[in-house]
């Protein structure tokens, strides 16, 4: 029910509502409809994925391939843009190259691009310093060295280090907070199971925030908005906005 978790002004203000893969539950994943529905939802930001096709062109697809969104066991690294614009990955939606997503997006909605494959950072950077979005970003991945190559280059860009699904070991998983801190990150962005009081104090007590994927159930965003999180990323963006108790115009 609406209403019977209080937030403070500055907490539902403060708050990231992240839209994974844009709004996935109410369009294809990472396409440019998807990120639109978003925008209409009043996510705060946008989690998209980088890949490169054939010629070198920025792609947003989370997957190497197109074996699960339409069939296509291919590798997109291998194609190119012209041949990938002809697949139809779900309602008439074509796989959008990462400048299409700025024209779309651009004043609108804030994002988190995560860096999948090799070879994107330097492109990256230069996209987003030529828009101006250098300081409303937060470029995430799982591998530290490509964070930190983000970091050497573009200072003024926020760094969310994610912790994988797959991890679930204690010591491990400190590890992974300690090299966001020792690397003065601006955000862990973890897998929501493995998040406890204990996980955020040590994060927040170190000037990270914390930030949890991927959430779609109303008590777990509940639960987590208690513990203290600072965002989640969700694919049903309007259910995260009630649990906060936002209302729009």
């Amino acid at each position: 029910m609406i209403g019977d978790i209080i937030f403070s002004k500055k907490k539902k203000n403060d708050f990231l509502v992240i839209g994974h893969r844009g709004a996935s539950s109410e369009a294809p994943e990472n396409t440019l409809k998807a990120f639109e529905r978003a925008i209409e939802l009043n996510a705060d930001y946008i989690e998209f994925d980088l890949q490169k096709t054939l010629n070198n062109e920025i792609i947003i697809s989370h997957d190497t391939n197109l074996l699960r969104t339409a069939g296509i066991p291919k590798s997109l690294r291998d194609m190119s843009i012209e041949e990938i614009k002809r697949i139809n990955i779900g309602e008439g939606e074509r796989i959008p190259t990462l400048h299409e997503l700025m024209a779309t997006t651009k004043g609108k909605i804030k994002l988190v691009p995560e860096i999948i494959a090799p070879g994107i950072v330097d492109d990256l950077i230069y996209i987003l310093r030529e828009e101006n979005l250098i300081n409303t970003s937060i470029v995430s991945s799982f591998d530290i060295a490509e964070l930190l190559k983000v970091k050497e280059i573009e200072p003024g860009l926020k760094i969310g280090y994610l912790i994988p699904k797959a991890l679930t070991n204690i010591r491990m998983i400190k590890r992974y907070v300690q090299r966001a801190i020792d690397n003065e990150l601006h955000a862990i962005h973890p897998y929501y199971p493995i998040v406890d009081k204990e996980f955020i104090d040590l994060a927040h007590k170190n000037g990270l925030k914390v930030n949890v994927f991927t959430v779609n159930e109303e008590d777990m965003m509940r639960k987590l908005i208690k513990l203290g999180v600072d965002g989640i990323f969700t694919d049903d963006i309007a259910l995260l906005n009630r649990t906060l108790g936002r209302t729009y115009q």
